[in-house]
């Protein structure tokens, strides 16, 4: 067993072979390594354990250098989890010891693998969150009779409300504009115009963007969503719902519209994408029925004392994310695209 660095050339073909057959999540797939790099600059390592001539297991590592956050490697950026496929444990084994070397080699704080309900041996377990999953069998009528009745209603309430929903890829400008009016409210950065574009330029059989207005299509942004389609996994990469329209449940039309588009597309499986442990929206995602799934998150501790908490309900961040509610769009839009880059 040998472990190589699948950089370019045809080896790097060969990775991304590998990977694509087997990747429910497009932030596994090399198009991906493409977005972070035309948006961000993120640099990429991706390690291929090799038996013989034969690829057996791969591993993709992006490392993220921020004046604020800290240098870093981490699997599956601006993802929930992945980036790690093997055939057999010895694979597994070979390249979670080459990244670790790779992470002393680099001088970085830590190095984080994403995994999902894998935790690593010689590794820190942080098991905040969890992802929600959403059985498709039967297609859309199946899973509209295994919903709650109570889901059932809300979804009835948003299709009544008069909304007009919006779907494809030239939703991208819609969508970017009421995604980071949600975010600023939250006090959260959001990503740049150019990371959708690049998504959009290196995912367009794998993409989709939906887009909620009050009315026609001349009307009042409402909410919006990125859906993303793998190997019969479709992810609810993004939604988000002007909070004063709540009341008229345009998030469940959202959703709804997201899982009939997945079964469309033959899905097997939606991924409602990840949530904190005990939040309400993990709450509201298993309303659906949906399984949850735990997140484990491998941290190998080497220039960092303790495993970081690099989300919002950290209690150090109020102060900042008060301050960020009070910006103008236009500024949280420059600034946010700065910040993110180092939340991978």
């Amino acid at each position: 067993m040998r472990i190589v660095f699948a950089g370019t050339g045809e080896m790097t073909e060969r990775w991304a072979a590998y990977v694509g057959v087997r990747a429910p999540w497009v932030t596994d797939l090399l198009a991906w390594r493409r977005v972070v790099m035309e948006a961000y600059g993120i640099q990429s390592h991706l390690l291929a354990a090799m038996d013989g001539e034969r690829i057996v297991g791969t591993l993709a590592l992006f490392e993220i250098r921020h004046p604020i956050f800290g240098h870093y490697l981490a699997t599956a950026v601006f993802g929930n989890d992945g980036g790690l496929y093997f055939d057999d444990a010895v694979a597994r084994d070979a390249l979670v010891a080459e990244a670790r070397a790779l992470a002393v080699r680099l001088g970085v704080a830590y190095l984080l693998i994403r995994t999902r309900e894998l935790s690593l041996a010689g590794f820190q377990i942080d098991d905040h969150y969890r992802a929600a999953a959403l059985d498709l069998e039967g297609g859309a009528d199946a899973v509209w009779k295994r919903l709650p009745s109570k889901t059932r209603n809300q979804v009835r309430r948003g299709m009544t409300e008069g909304f007009t929903l919006a779907t494809g890829l030239d939703q991208r400008d819609a969508f970017f504009g009421v995604f980071h009016a949600h975010m600023r409210a939250l006090g959260t950065p959001a990503h740049s115009h150019a990371f959708y574009e690049s998504v959009v330029r290196n995912l367009t059989d794998k993409a989709d963007f939906l887009v909620v207005r009050d009315g026609d299509a001349h009307k009042s942004l409402v909410a919006g969503a990125l859906l993303f389609w793998s190997n019969g996994t479709a992810t609810n990469y993004h939604t988000v719902a002007l909070r004063k329209y709540n009341p008229r449940c345009p998030n469940y039309l959202l959703y709804w519209t997201m899982i009939q588009a997945s079964c469309g597309r033959g899905c097997s499986q939606f991924d409602m994408g990840r949530s904190e442990v005990g939040s309400t929206n993990l709450d509201f995602k298993l309303n659906w029925g949906t399984r949850p799934v735990s997140l484990t998150y491998n941290y190998f501790l080497v220039k960092s004392k303790s495993v970081p908490y690099l989300d919002p309900r950290n209690p150090k961040y109020r102060v900042a994310i008060a301050a960020w509610r009070r910006l103008p769009l236009a500024v949280t839009k420059v600034l946010g695209a700065h910040l993110i880059r180092g939340l991978a």
